[in-house]
């Protein structure tokens, strides 16, 4: 065999060698069974027909995967003269990295070494084939211009290839954004578009570098609305305020050119224009004109994309007076200062008793407090609200207002509060009363019963007890204006007096007072009149005026006189004890001599007698 086919593979060091050779055994096993049936195949030629074969060439390079070289096979006989017609057989010992075809033509698969082998008489040559791809691109999937839009992410997939565009392993591709504030790419390829406008993302792998223009676009991201929300009209009128929106960008700019669809929701009228286009400052703008149904209407504005974005509004079609009843129960009493136990409703409804649904009502209570259950009508139309009364007794009211404009129809719900439990007693006038002992007081004694809010309570039991003398009430239960009325006739004992009131449940009683003074004189007794005297002897003489109860009577004219000897003074009245002070000096005569005491000109009188002795200092 030449040299050429001996030619051995050059020499590999370390790991690669290894594996290079591991793959050439291998390949040599999976072809040993073609070699063996092609070198069988040609044993029937003479021994001395084909002497050499050789192949060129002996060793190649592909660039590419794909890539075909082509391997010329030449047959001699021993003197050199070539063989023609010589059944040759082909293998490879790694078909994974080279095939060959019967044709001896070569087709590079993978990176790596293979070699050829070429059987022909008995004889073999070989060929060193090096898979070995050269970068010759960066290739990138997608369009020529990558389109983003604000905020959107993507992600870019770029590999460096050989000429037959088969990526080429081991060639990483880096990346970079020549201007981040447009976009923005990270080493895997994830690239973020942030603001509008044009850039471009930059791909490089080993020497190799790619260009590609990326366009961030506006994308709209929010409707704002400016004005136009949470308006009322009539039902069918059209709303004072335009609906007016800003269309704003995900980078927070406002969007020019952006359509914008306003649409009513059944049956909430219609938008004039259903269509407006942003201006330069992202503003649109239409005029909402209601339905003709009273009651809460919706709307929205919507702009189409990928996602499209919408926000909603609504506005309240007031219902007309004229066409709109509003449906009151009569309501039972309920006790005064307190919640009604079952919550108060009215019904909403059209001149053809259907239903008005999620309709504004606001209650107010003249008295008390009303709290809604909700602001609207449900779908029956109804409306309910919690009502406590006002404290005070008596009727009471409360307004149901729908809508919010002054024409809205306003409706009326009555009831009567009535007084709660008693829990006081009320004095009427209050203070000391003053009365004769043993005599009524010329004014009876009334007294109220009264709940927690003042009210007076009719039908309450009242207990009496006096401390002096007696007390009849004329009825012991208070009446329909929930007061007694008490006679009380003081005790016989001049001076203050007391009387306790109560009623079930009270737990301090009321006490009443009063003051008796004496009763018309009735009785005087004389004081300080001796049985027996000197003549011209003067006497403390004190006149005690007491009423029928033995009260001394205070304040009383008395009259002292005597035939014999000097009173003075002749008239007085009685202090605080009763008693009416005089001085009586006894005329110069011995014998009897007396003094009368008389209470005014028709009152009760008494005499007293003193036995006179001469004065014996006169007499020597």
């Amino acid at each position: 065999m030449p040299a050429s086919a001996r030619r051995a593979a050059p020499a590999r060091t370390g790991r690669t060698w290894l594996v290079q050779a591991w793959k050439w055994g291998a390949g040599s096993l999976s072809a040993g069974a073609a070699l063996i049936s092609i070198i069988s195949s040609v044993r029937s030629l003479p021994a001395d027909h084909v002497r050499w074969i050789g192949v060129r060439p002996t060793a190649d390079t592909a660039r590419a995967i794909g890539d075909s070289i082509q391997l010329a096979l030449t047959i001699t006989d021993a003197r050199g003269g070539v063989v023609p017609g010589v059944q040759v057989g082909w293998t490879s010992t790694d078909t994974t990295v080279a095939a060959v075809d019967s044709a001896g033509t070569v087709v590079a698969r993978a990176p790596g070494v293979a070699t050829v082998v070429a059987a022909a008489g008995g004889r073999i040559a070989q060929s060193r084939i090096l898979v070995r791809p050269r970068a010759a691109a960066i290739w990138l999937q997608g369009d020529s211009v990558i389109h983003l839009g604000e905020g959107e992410t993507t992600r870019l997939v770029a590999r460096v290839v050989d000429e037959r565009r088969h990526p080429v392993a081991g060639q990483p591709v880096t990346w970079r954004s020549s201007d981040s504030a447009v976009a923005v790419v990270d080493s895997t390829g994830r690239a973020v578009g942030v603001a509008a406008g044009r850039s471009t993302l930059v791909a490089a792998g080993g020497d190799l570098v790619l260009e590609r223009p990326v366009e961030v676009l506006s994308v709209p991201a929010t409707i704002t609305l400016l004005a136009g929300d949470g308006q009322r009209a009539s039902a069918g009128q059209r709303l004072a305020v335009p609906v007016r929106a800003q269309i704003v960008s995900r980078g927070g700019r406002p969007m020019a050119g952006v359509p914008v669809r306003f649409a009513a929701a059944e049956p909430a009228g219609r938008f004039a224009p259903e269509v407006d286009t942003s201006n330069a400052d992202g503003i649109v703008q239409s005029v909402w004109i209601l339905g003709d149904r009273p009651g809460r209407q919706r709307s929205a504005l919507a702009v189409d994309g990928d996602p499209p974005i919408a926000t909603a509004l609504a506005a309240d079609a007031e219902p007309d007076a004229a066409n709109t009843r509003i449906i009151v129960p009569e309501l039972p009493a309920g006790t005064a200062g307190a919640e009604l136990p079952e919550p108060v409703a009215v019904r909403v409804t059209d001149s053809t008793g259907a239903p008005l649904s999620d309709l504004p009502v606001s209650w107010t209570a003249e008295t008390g407090s009303i709290v809604a259950d909700g602001v609207r009508t449900d779908s029956l139309g109804e409306a309910r609200a919690r009502w406590t009364l006002g404290p005070r007794a008596g009727g009471q009211r409360v307004a149901v207002q729908l809508g919010g404009l002054r024409t809205s129809p306003r409706g009326y719900l009555s009831t009567t509060a009535l007084p709660g439990s008693a829990v006081a007693l009320e004095l009427v006038a209050a203070g000391v009363r003053r009365g004769v002992a043993g005599q009524l007081l010329s004014s009876p004694v009334m007294l109220r019963a009264l709940d927690r809010s003042g009210n007076r309570v009719p039908d309450v039991r009242l207990t009496l007890r006096a401390g002096q003398g007696s007390a009849l009430a004329r009825t012991p239960v208070t009446d329909a204006a929930g007061s007694v009325t008490v006679d009380w006739r003081l005790g016989a004992a001049a001076g203050p007096q007391r009387m306790a009131a109560s009623i079930p449940g009270l737990d301090r009683p009321v006490e009443i007072l009063a003051l008796a003074r004496a009763g018309a004189p009735a009785k005087i007794v004389l004081e300080g009149v001796p049985e027996t005297a000197t003549a011209r002897q003067p006497l403390a003489i004190s006149a005690l005026v007491t009423d029928g109860h033995g009260n001394a009577a205070a304040g009383v004219a008395v009259t002292f006189g005597s035939r014999a000897g000097k009173v003075a003074p002749a008239r007085a009245r009685s202090d605080s004890t009763g008693r009416a002070r005089t001085r009586w000096v006894l005329d110069s005569r011995a014998g009897e001599q007396a003094i009368e005491v008389r209470v005014g000109s028709a009152g009760p009188g008494t005499t007293a007698r003193v036995r006179v002795a001469a004065d014996k200092k006169k007499a020597r």
